[in-house]
């Protein structure tokens, strides 16, 4: 089973900018605001893990994908679920279409997906602006 929300924005920010901040984790808790901390070991690369806080418990998480100005995704693993954060960059004629998303997998992925994955879709919105605008910003010399 597979449980899934997206959220996309349509950018004029460079792909470099918007990849950059997802590879630069001193950016993740101040463009997410319900995120506390996240750390990992090593360079962000396929397969660094690492733990993140939002919440309750730090959970370990683990880099899946990484697509320089393209995709991004992380995992973490639950009981019969697992929960991935794919994000991706795609190339449209008025721009760039940047995409988070939330996504269960697994014979539990319906009930995490309506317990905890409806507030982290919630939340989508408001990441994906932060990340852009800072992005935009940025590229104008403003931090």
């Amino acid at each position: 089973m597979t449980w899934i929300r997206t959220y996309s924005v349509v950018t004029t920010a460079a792909a470099s900018s918007v990849y950059g901040r997802w590879t630069d984790l001193d950016t993740w808790a101040i463009d997410d605001a319900d995120l506390q901390w996240v750390q990992v070991e090593g360079p962000v690369r396929v397969g660094a893990s690492g733990k993140v806080k939002s919440g309750g418990p730090a959970q370990k998480i683990t880099f899946t994908e990484l697509v320089p100005n393209r995709a991004m995704n992380f995992e973490i693993k639950l009981p019969l679920a697992t929960l991935s954060f794919p994000h991706s960059i795609e190339k449209l004629d008025e721009g760039l279409r940047i995409t988070h998303g939330v996504r269960f997998d697994g014979p539990l992925a319906g009930l995490f997906g309506a317990v905890v994955g409806r507030s982290i879709g919630a939340g989508l919105p408001a990441v994906v602006r932060a990340v852009v605008d800072r992005a935009v910003a940025a590229e104008h010399g403003n931090s």
